[in-house]
């Protein structure tokens, strides 16, 4: 804010003796939390708020102090280093520094340097400004020394009860606002600022003042234990917070010209990277936004290793930052292969039987990997699909209780099938293509399921395009039925393949509307008439005729279509 006071006090001249033996070499506000002094974070805020100049009184370890400020500057704000021989306790350190306040330092800001502090000082020195206190102590509810008194209407009658007031009691933060004729009448003696705050409650009602600070945290760091924790909370890592350059680098490789993200979503971003010999690798920054994306790496060395599935090589993995190196497979996915004149069969028949080979030894290989998959697909996962559909594709209209059933026998007709271990996103963008061979991706929301799933997943993808599609499907449904092992009739599998790609594209046609109407991502809303289409041809072979009809009405609706 423009009239924030330009000039912020903060107290460094303590002995830190109640830190010992941190503090022996190096002043109680210099010790570090995130690799930076903590008095960094004062000075952060109080940059930011409008500070352009800090005052720090020094004693203990001067140097230290002089090589923290080597240049006299703190990004654009002065700082000035005023030191003190011997210590002249918080109101003497304030006499002593106030014949440096300027023309412009009508008010001043005054900080404990060990204090770590949320408040919104902005909002704190409007507060001061407009109750025009001669000092405003920034205060809060609860803490160890809750000493300071202070009436309903903010008027401070009393600290570390020396007074005998009995108003409300309140932990002073070691912050404060005061002004320059405070400053100036403070005695040039040495003893605590508390003292001249007595005096001026005693002499003038009214000329000391409260501000309550509501914010998350404040910390006062009086002890090692309390410092260690603070230290600790506070560098903990954030998964997926580091930038993809640092994260390349920690592994040895620098991301490619551009760095742009090759692909990203569900928490994850993608990078190409380089190392020095040469070697591209395929960097995922992700975040805790999904559980699933921590068991990624874990699962692809465990299908990689156990079934000697076609699943890219984990070269390294941090989980505590949350990033991944992988092998790179290249550029090019099935997708792209199907934009051409020719349909990629031969990567689609190695995709199925990519598959195929989890579906029959996944449960096998992940049983003693210690691995806890997602939620496995029955009745709940199921309505779950159903509702997503109804909430961000139908969204409001009215439907008849014929379609709800249909909808709701495709979880009945599923689940009479043996589960397996299923890919669940088995769809050609999430299929690599390297040497006419699939190779799998994007596996993390791997569960127990029913092996159609994925099956009709890839044969019913909204993504491929294709005014062929239709006889490639016939394809894929008997490719599908001849790796799976089925033992039942051909007319049974297709029942069962079209039932799951009803219920599939429930899903994905949900997701669609969901991206694109609720996360402001509109280029998902142009997937998904495609998708309604889809939606209507498997509802209709597979006898839900009602669903098949409200898929092509919607399909038609200018709302799903833009």
């Amino acid at each position: 804010m423009s009239d924030f006071p330009r000039t912020a006090f903060i107290l460094g001249a303590g002995l830190g003796t109640r830190l010992r033996p941190l503090t022996e070499n190096c002043p109680k506000p210099l010790l570090p939390i995130g690799g930076r002094p903590m008095v960094f974070q004062a000075m952060d805020k109080l940059r930011a708020a409008g500070t352009r100049r800090f005052i720090i009184n020094t004693h203990h370890c001067p140097e230290a102090w002089t090589a923290a400020f080597p240049d006299g500057k703190y990004g654009e704000a002065e700082v000035k280093l005023v030191h003190e021989p011997v210590i002249l306790e918080t109101g003497g350190g304030l006499a002593n520094i106030a014949s440096l306040l300027g023309d412009l330092d009508t008010e001043l800001v005054i900080w404990n340097g060990d204090i770590l502090s949320d408040c919104d000082m902005a909002a704190a020195f409007a507060h001061h400004r407009d109750n025009g206190g001669e000092a405003t102590l920034v205060v809060r509810e609860q803490g160890p020394n809750r000493n300071v008194r202070i009436t309903d209407e903010g008027t401070v009658t009393d600290m570390r009860d020396r007074l005998g007031k009995t108003d409300a009691s309140y932990q002073y933060t070691g912050i404060c606002f005061a002004s320059k004729a405070f400053a100036l009448g403070t005695p040039a003696t040495s003893e605590s600022i508390v003292e001249h705050f007595l005096r001026r409650i005693q002499a003038q009602a009214g000329s000391i003042q409260g501000y309550l600070d509501g914010s998350a945290s404040w910390h006062d760091l009086g002890t090692v234990e309390e410092y260690q924790a603070v230290k600790a909370q506070q560098e903990k890592l954030v998964r997926g917070a580091i930038s993809p350059a640092d994260a390349a680098k920690a592994h040895g490789y620098t991301l490619t010209e551009g760095g742009e993200v090759l692909k990203g979503g569900s928490g994850r971003k993608f990078h190409r990277a380089r190392n020095a010999a040469g070697e591209t690798a395929i960097l995922c920054v992700y975040d805790d936004s999904r559980p699933e994306n921590l068991i990624y790496g874990s699962l692809a060395t465990i299908l990689r290793e156990k079934i000697g599935a076609n699943i890219p090589a984990v070269i390294a993995e941090d989980k505590a930052s949350g990033v991944l190196v992988l092998e790179d497979l290249g550029a090019t996915d099935l997708w792209s292969l199907a934009q051409g004149p020719e349909f990629p069969w031969t990567a689609v028949a190695s995709a199925l039987e990519q598959v195929a080979a989890v579906h029959r030894h996944g449960a096998e290989a992940l049983a003693t990997s210690g691995i806890t998959l997602m939620e496995s697909f029955g009745p709940n996962l199921y309505q779950w699909e159903r509702q997503y559909f109804q909430d961000n594709v139908i969204a409001g209209r009215k439907v008849d209780r014929g379609v709800l059933d249909e909808m709701a026998s495709l979880a009945k007709d599923l689940s009479t099938q043996s589960p397996v271990v299923i890919h669940r996103d088995f769809q050609s963008q999430n299929i690599m293509v390297r040497d006419h061979q699939a190779w799998l991706i994007d596996f993390q929301g791997m569960r127990q399921g029913c092996m159609f799933y994925d099956y009709a997943s890839l044969a019913f993808d909204p993504y491929l395009r294709r005014t062929d599609m239709d006889l490639w499907r016939i394809e894929i449904e008997d490719h599908a039925r001849e790796v799976s092992g089925w033992n039942g009739s051909s007319d049974e599998f297709s029942y069962y393949f079209h039932v799951a790609a009803t219920q599939r594209l429930l899903q994905a046609c949900g997701a669609y509307g969901f991206l694109g109407n609720k996360k402001g991502r509109p280029e998902y809303l142009a997937h998904l008439p495609q998708g309604l289409q889809n939606l209507a041809l498997a509802a209709s072979l597979c006898g839900k005729r009602r669903l098949a009809k409200l898929a092509e009405d919607l399909a038609a609706s200018p709302k799903v279509s833009r």
